[in-house]
């Protein structure tokens, strides 16, 4: 009878950043948000991935307002992925 245990799986850094090189490439349609918040900020220029980690918090928040922002930030992190270190602030 097979294991119902998961393993887990190591990568190095290099292989790390060359995954999240391709995903910051990846169309924001990638992304489990909902239909205005895309139109919004498509509107607005943010067409990938990369754009919306590697944009400053306060750039979003003043680009998209507070919802469609966290909304992005939210489905980001959901996938593992956080703000490039361009993209973080440190207030």
């Amino acid at each position: 009878m097979p294991s119902s245990s998961t393993g887990t799986v190591s990568i190095s850094a290099a292989t790390y950043a060359r995954l999240l090189s391709l995903a910051d490439q990846a169309p924001l349609e990638c992304l489990p948000v909902t239909s205005r918040t895309l139109a919004h900020a498509k509107t607005l220029g943010y067409n990938q991935i990369g754009q919306i980690r590697s944009t400053p918090n306060s750039r979003l928040f003043a680009d998209l307002g507070e919802d469609h922002a966290e909304e992005l930030q939210r489905a980001l992190y959901d996938y593992g992925m956080r703000p490039s270190e361009f993209g973080e602030l440190s207030d």
